[in-house]
């Protein structure tokens, strides 16, 4: 399963990349270009064919890509255009969904006590595998290999198949470079970025000194963003296969000692902070350093500092001891998940949603608008974001990719992460401890 991660992570960047990675497939005929997404009306099989009952076809969508979410607007226009183009046949009902772990109990507990939404979304295979095996979600395999099968980047579905079945279709992608704030690097006298743990943490001590925090942390709900350093870490000390060796690697340990030391340097509230709380030091210059995934870019430009996107510099992993630099983390961060349907007319409704939302145009804009990376095959010449656009490049030349830790690791280790990383800082345990109380989780 963990190499099926790593496969993915390294087709859809390089998909993305490059129009001949994609396989040169040609875009449809009646593909135009869009100022709006979902406002270009597109005939589909299923609008042709009809329900057959004449009746409304509602489908019910737990949507987490609301309120501030960077994908928001554009992703809600292609809600409205599908509902517009389908009116009187199909319409989707979002259900708002604001936060991330609210949003995963509540599938699970959909799924574990009754029937799965209509469509959905899933931001891990062991959620995913654990959903197929209840029965309760749609084998997709025959749609996106036969109606969507150009829409994909090269093997981007046979690698997300458990079990050779496509019960979750990846669609957004996960791609995380460290992100610094070069005005206040100039200020404490850097005058390159750090390519090494050893030099990163020489120039926090320089950071620290000229009066801001070098880097921001956080232990509440999922230690997001710490959990994204963890995983740089990991690939520093254990490299490309880190994740196979297991969580008796001595990579777990040496990563987790890199991981408290960064609590010297950030601060005075991440224990206990949320992202809220990380994403406000680093949007307010409060803070030097910051890594999350490219879709942050959207937020930044809308809700950082005057001037911080323009001062922001890009660069992937560092390297530890002079091994594993220049390391790119990603995965599929979200897989669309329609629920298994007794009614075919349902179903086709399910359907014409998944193949509207993956059509290239409208994900091309959806990228454009928000800085997220998908795993559809549009054409990377026309994304706008020269940051978006050097991510991808960055990642692309990267010796090699991993997933992040949450994605890689069973759910209930992910889950343990949170408080075996408070009870690590705090010195309670140590970074043995820290693992230890990872591997009890399993």
């Amino acid at each position: 399963m963990k190499k099926r991660f790593l496969a993915l992570a390294l087709t859809v960047v390089l998909g993305i990349s490059s129009l001949t990675g994609c396989g040169g497939k040609e875009e449809p005929a009646d593909s135009g270009a869009k100022s709006e997404a979902g406002t270009e009306t597109k005939e589909t099989p299923a609008q042709t064919e009809g329900t057959g009952s004449g009746e409304m076809v509602t489908l019910n969508f737990p949507n987490i890509w609301v309120g501030t979410d960077s994908k928001a607007e554009v992703f809600g226009k292609m809600i409205a255009g599908f509902n517009e183009q389908y009116k009187g046949q199909y319409e989707v009902k979002v259900e708002e969904q604001t936060d991330y772990d609210a949003y995963r109990d509540k599938i699970r507990t959909l799924i574990s006590t009754g029937a799965a939404p209509d469509i959905f979304t899933v931001d891990s295979m062991a959620d995913l595998t654990l959903f197929a095996e209840s029965g309760k979600i749609m084998d997709t395999t025959s749609y996106v290999e036969g109606n969507l099968a150009d829409r994909f980047v090269e093997s981007a579905i046979d690698n997300a198949k458990i079990g050779g079945v496509c019960y979750g279709v990846p669609y957004e992608m996960a791609v995380v470079p460290f992100m610094y704030n070069q005005k206040l690097m100039d200020a404490a006298g850097i005058t390159e970025l750090p390519a090494s743990f050893e030099d990163f943490f020489a120039d926090c001590e320089k950071l620290k000194e000229s009066g801001v925090f070098p880097v921001t942390q956080m232990t509440n709900d999922n230690a997001w963003t710490s959990m994204l350093w963890y995983s740089y870490a990991l690939a520093a000390c254990g490299g490309a296969d880190v994740y196979e060796k297991g969580l008796d690697d001595e990579a777990f340990v040496k990563a987790a000692e890199i991981l408290k030391k960064m609590f010297d340097y950030t601060s005075s509230d991440a224990v206990g902070a949320d992202a809220s709380v990380v994403n406000g030091h680093f949007f307010n210059e409060r803070a030097a350093i910051y890594t999350n995934g490219s879709w942050i870019l959207g937020r930044i430009k809308t809700e950082g500092a005057e001037g911080l996107y323009d001062n922001l510099s890009i660069s992937p992993g560092l390297s530890i001891d002079g091994k594993n630099g220049g390391a790119y983390v990603n995965s599929v961060l979200a897989y669309i998940v329609l629920g298994k349907q007794e009614d075919p007319n349902k179903q086709a409704a399910a359907e014409a949603f998944l193949e509207y939302i993956t059509d290239p145009d409208r994900v091309l804009e959806l990228s454009n608008s928000s800085g997220a990376m998908f795993a559809i095959s549009y054409d990377a010449t026309k994304i706008t974001d020269p940051l978006q656009s050097e991510i991808m490049e960055q990642s692309k030349a990267a010796p090699f990719m991993i997933p992040y830790f949450n994605a890689a690791m069973p759910t209930a280790v992910a889950n343990a992460f949170p408080s075996a990383l408070e009870s690590l800082v705090l010195g309670d345990v140590d970074e043995q401890g820290f693992v230890d109380l990872l591997k009890s989780a399993q």
